[in-house]
């Protein structure tokens, strides 16, 4: 089973952590793969930054918000 954890972006880091899955969050670079839940599936996605932070999925890309919080897995 993957572990699983949430998305939450650091302003002070300017980045995007997973917390919950170790004891201190863990920060993201740019081209880490993980797994993003988007309703009821998760789906694999790459993390990287543009003018704002962003996933790519293999046909699309998805802004990431800051003030939101999203369930992945597989980090």
């Amino acid at each position: 089973m993957l572990k699983q954890g949430k998305l939450l972006y650091s302003s002070q880091k300017d980045r995007w952590e997973i917390h919950g899955i170790d004891d201190e969050p863990f920060s993201l670079h740019c081209g880490e793969c993980f797994e993003i839940k988007v309703g009821e599936t998760f789906l694999p996605c790459r993390i990287e930054i543009d003018r704002d932070w962003v996933l790519y999925f293999a046909n699309s890309m998805f802004y990431l918000h800051p003030a939101s919080r999203y369930s992945v897995r597989g980090v």
